[in-house]
């Protein structure tokens, strides 16, 4: 029998990151291209496209993350930022799909309002959340940011859908450990954002993230708090 000389998850994962980078190109590629096309049905496919594109690039950011956390290698980039900055930059982010599905967006923030965390890790974070309420909301998101008393910061996503199943309210509240990460996609992106969220730590305390429904829009609610 031969023995294997390498390790696959490690080949895997330099494979996800070159996928990734291809991604993020063909991404930027598909909204230069958007800008162009006239045609209300090519625009139609063309938004459809960059939203599966940025589901996919979110998947694969969470394998690396996952894999990193799995082999001890998952730093965090602490610093302080403008949380206006990341909401807007999130926005524009997923520019296309919103105008595409007429959804509007709502912001609630104080400009000077900022947070200490990795900015990479919690937009990757909050962007597959709002690739989630685009795709369950009627027509509306709202976005509100809140500073905390203890210098921390709150982020909710509201949206006017139909609300997350009682399954996913449960499993939000399993903890980490518990989460059955095989089970479906949505195990997967539940301990994700745990995973991110728990690594932020300051004064003793960790963040964490909250799931319920009737929220401001009169559906579901994304929460992420940070110290």
């Amino acid at each position: 029998m031969t023995q294997r000389t390498f390790d696959f998850s490690t080949v895997l994962a330099s494979s996800v990151h070159d996928m990734k980078n291809s991604l993020c190109l063909l991404i930027q590629m598909i909204e230069e291209v958007s800008e162009q096309v006239t045609d209300s049905s090519a625009t139609e496919k063309m938004a459809k496209v960059h939203y599966e594109a940025q589901r996919i690039n979110s998947n694969l950011m969470q394998m690396l993350t996952l894999y990193r956390e799995n082999n001890d290698a998952l730093a965090l980039n602490v610093d302080q930022h403008h949380l206006d900055e990341l909401v807007e930059e999130l926005v524009l982010n997923n520019e296309v799909y919103l105008e595409q599905r007429g959804i509007t967006v709502s912001i609630e923030i104080d400009e000077t309002a900022t947070g200490w965390f990795d900015r990479d890790l919690i937009f990757h974070l909050l962007n597959d959340i709002i690739i989630n309420a685009m795709r369950y909301t009627a027509d509306k998101l709202f976005i509100k940011v809140e500073v905390t008393d203890d210098d921390g910061c709150s982020i909710m996503v509201h949206d006017n859908g139909d609300g997350f199943p009682a399954e996913m309210l449960e499993s939000a509240a399993v903890p980490i450990q518990q989460l059955n990460v095989q089970q479906s996609r949505t195990g997967l992106g539940l301990y994700f954002a745990q995973l991110i969220a728990g690594a932020h730590e300051r004064n003793d305390k960790k963040g964490f993230i909250e799931l319920k429904n009737n929220g401001h829009l009169g559906g579901g609610v994304f929460s992420l708090t940070l110290p």
